[in-house]
């Protein structure tokens, strides 16, 4: 992909020294319908109409169907710099740190070039004593030039954009067009996530006397020293990691953006704090970035680094075969060097991996068959995956060649390893469970149960999962109040998987022996967040008792909008079941012993009496409440719920109480100020369900 072309300034005027200064350009506005409107930059097109109050939240409903047209024009956003208000430095450089989209720029109606790389920054030098006293910039971004046919109005090289870069040109086809541009992959659409085309100034601009340059940095961060060993022995290959010359096991969960429209805001502050904190408070030492979403704000890693939190770091590359046209390749190098080097700062990174399931994808998803590929194309898309990952066949799954292990080696001063692919082999080859990291998908997926888990154990379990709804309390705050049943717009809508309905129904009659078509909306979403728990929970215990295992990473920790899937906390920050089941599991003192007892009968057969039990609550002298309730019966998967309802979660929520128990619980709100004064408590157990529903 074609950099940014310096139309402003002779390359090889040198630039002047002085005192480095910054001017922020935060006063933008965007074009809609011939009207200007206030943008807010660092945003996105969305989040500007939105505030303009010219969408609907897309969020809500079934909104996200109505607001589709949006990634189908072009945007345009101006701004104005006055000369007096600039740094006196002869030479400086307009910086823009992150545009999502593809975009054209110019400057006083003179074309400057093209960004085309969310992930790269782009510089643009100019002299201070330009015509004139104000400088005024257009920047016009095209969300998905692929997918609204409008792309030959950009032109590169006399060439229109879209045939230099998609398949037209290219000359093969690939399994998705978004490979040919470098976008968030997920904003496309994902089976948790919402097709969100968007564009913007996603991240800082400004101006300065000073070029930030994308060279390598030298600094050495300090921290215990982890590395990667995949050795060879007698059961395949091993993925263990080590810190200080010691083994660790792994603990943790995958990570997925956490909005569609990933600016940093308080709000996305706010909402970093709370899951991080959430992972640490459940026991986690470990988060994979996963290559299908973004390379995150350094707000999250100062947040990892803090908590003692090690990353894996995908690069944002998920899914399919990218093409290796020269301008693809030299915008990647540019980008992986950027990254690599800002990232490499934080202590937390522990691994570089150069994908999500390519490899996975090229084995074993049919693409071959699919798209008629000729051995000459099949060889060129493999040497593709090779120049730009170091794909190979055998199982070293390691490189020093392609594009992103030079990345690694010229920009991170401490060398930490560097793998190609994640996972080594797809869940249909023997080897996922012999041969370094895997990815168990045969359990939903391939609607196996849970007891398969036990046998396709691996040496590191880097996904696997199993689907839950959010609670009632979260249903209610994006579902219309006419629509609030199982199988309304609105709730098809935020299922994105096509089965997910039909393998959470499966999984429920066979483990809880409910016919889901008798329970209601809240019922249902409570036992499949039970159903959740109790798979992916039996999941972890055996990698935990497996001694050839030494890590478990579940499918997902997080939501990117309100939605059914894989995650253990919702999109309002709500636990799930399942986050507190992995923080039993996850605990350093756990009982596996009585977690094996545990799963040893399914919910369905046990005995249910009428629950019975006293509940209390009190107001600490910080504000806090805390919650006091002894069981009268036995309970099972006893559940508080504050009302009216706080986003948050309970210390404690989700337990099983044998009669005369006591369980004492404070609530912590995602939102540390919010006003718990006046909340009441409810109380839901399984109990319940099975007595309403005759047993």
């Amino acid at each position: 992909m074609k950099r940014i072309a310096y139309f402003l300034l002779p390359l090889l005027l040198a630039a002047c020294s002085s005192k480095p200064e910054i001017v922020e350009l935060t006063d933008w506005q965007f074009e809609y319908n011939g009207k200007l409107h206030p943008a807010t930059v660092p945003g996105f097109i969305h989040t500007d109409l939105m505030a303009n109050g010219l969408i609907p939240d897309p969020y809500y409903g079934t909104n996200e169907d109505s607001v589709q047209w949006v990634s189908g024009r072009a945007w345009v956003y101006t701004t104005r710099v006055l000369k007096k208000d600039l740094p006196k430095d002869r030479i400086q450089y307009l910086v823009f740190e992150g545009v999502a989209g593809t975009a054209e720029l110019t400057i006083n109606n003179e074309l400057v070039g093209y960004i085309d790389n969310m992930f790269a920054r782009y510089e643009v030098p100019f002299v201070h004593d330009f015509p004139g006293d104000t400088m005024n910039i257009r920047l016009t971004v095209w969300p998905l030039p692929a997918a609204t046919g409008d792309t030959s109005a950009i032109m590169m090289d006399g060439v229109p954009m879209s045939d230099s870069l998609l398949e037209t040109r290219y000359g093969i086809p690939i399994p998705d067009q978004r490979a040919f541009w470098r976008i968030a992959p997920y904003q496309m659409g994902w089976d948790w996530g919402p097709k969100l085309p968007t564009c913007g100034i996603w991240k800082p601009v400004y101006i300065t006397s000073k070029r930030p340059g994308s060279a390598c940095s030298n600094s050495v961060a300090t921290y215990p020293k982890v590395e990667l060993r995949q050795e060879q022995d007698s059961i395949g290959q091993s993925f263990t990691f080590y810190r200080d010359g010691k083994p660790i096991f792994i603990k943790g969960a995958n990570w997925i953006p956490v909005h569609s429209f990933p600016v940093l805001d308080e709000t996305q502050k706010a909402r970093y704090r709370h899951l991080l904190c959430s992972a640490k408070e459940a026991g986690f030492n470990m988060i994979r970035v996963w290559g299908g979403g973004i390379y995150e704000h350094d707000y999250f890693y100062d947040l990892c680094d803090s908590l003692g939190l090690m990353v894996w770091q995908d690069f944002v590359f998920a899914g399919t075969p990218y093409p290796d046209n020269e301008e693809m390749l030299e915008s990647i190098r540019e980008e992986a060097h950027q990254q690599v080097a800002r990232l490499s700062k934080h202590p937390c990174i522990v691994l570089w991996c150069g994908n999500n399931e390519v490899k996975n994808g090229w084995e074993d998803w049919g693409w071959q068959g699919q798209f008629n590929w000729t051995p000459e194309q099949r060889a060129r898309l493999e040497k593709a995956m090779d120049t730009i990952f170091g794909y190979s066949s055998n199982t070293s799954n390691t490189s020093s060649t392609s594009i992103l292990a030079k990345a690694v080696h010229d920009c991170d001063p401490l060398q930490r390893p560097y793998i190609t692919t994640s996972p080594l082999y797809g869940w249909g080859h023997p080897e996922c469970t012999t041969h370094g990291d895997s990815h168990y998908w045969g359990v939903w997926w391939g609607e196996l149960p849970f007891e398969v888990y036990k046998e396709k154990t691996g040496r590191f379990m880097s996904e696997y999962g199993f689907q839950s709804y959010p609670m009632m309390s979260s249903i209610r705050q994006f579902c219309p109040a006419d629509q609030l049943s199982i199988d309304s717009p609105t709730l098809r809508n935020h299922q994105k998987h096509g089965r997910g309905r039909e393998i959470i129904d499966k999984a429920m009659r066979q483990y809880y022996g409910f016919d889901s078509r008798t329970l209601g909306l809240e019922d249902y979403a409570y036992v499949s967040q039970l159903l959740q728990a109790w798979g992916v929970g039996y999941g972890i215990l055996c990698h935990l008792t497996d001694p050839r295992c030494s890590g478990t990473l579940y499918w997902q920790l997080n939501d990117c909008w309100p939605v059914a899937s894989w995650s253990s906390i919702d999109y309002y920050g709500n636990w799930k079941a399942l986050h507190y089941r992995a923080q039993a599991l996850y605990d350093d003192n756990v009982d596996l012993k009585k977690w094996e007892q545990y799963y040893s009968v399914y919910p369905k057969d046990r005995t249910y009496d009428e629950p019975e039990y006293n509940i209390s609550q009190a107001w600490q002298s910080d504000g806090s409440l805390v919650v006091t309730l002894k069981a009268g019966s036995d309970l099972y998967d006893v559940y508080i719920e504050t009302v009216p309802h706080i986003d948050g979660h309970f210390s404690r929520n989700f337990v099983d109480l044998r009669a005369g128990e006591k369980l004492t619980a404070k609530l912590i709100p995602a939102d540390p100020e919010a006003d718990v004064s006046g909340v009441k408590i409810a109380i839901k157990t399984l109990n319940d369900i099975y007595r309403h529903n005759g047993r």
